[in-house]
């Protein structure tokens, strides 16, 4: 009669794993901004400077 009793404590085992990987998700998360930071001081100096070049020409 008590029989589905018996494997309800063994759902409490892999919940103990999920927070696990949980702090790891926080360590990618702060290398995305340093990147950030190089992109718009390469690419924007390297833009606008061949953009009135072309205006000479012409």
């Amino acid at each position: 009669m008590i029989l589905p009793i018996s494997p309800f404590p063994h759902f409490p085992t892999p919940h103990t794993l999920h927070p696990t990987p949980h702090t790891l998700h926080p360590t990618p998360y702060t290398p995305h901004p340093t990147p950030h930071t190089l992109h718009p001081n390469t690419l924007h100096p390297n833009t606008p400077h061949p953009t009135p070049r072309y205006v000479h020409g012409d």
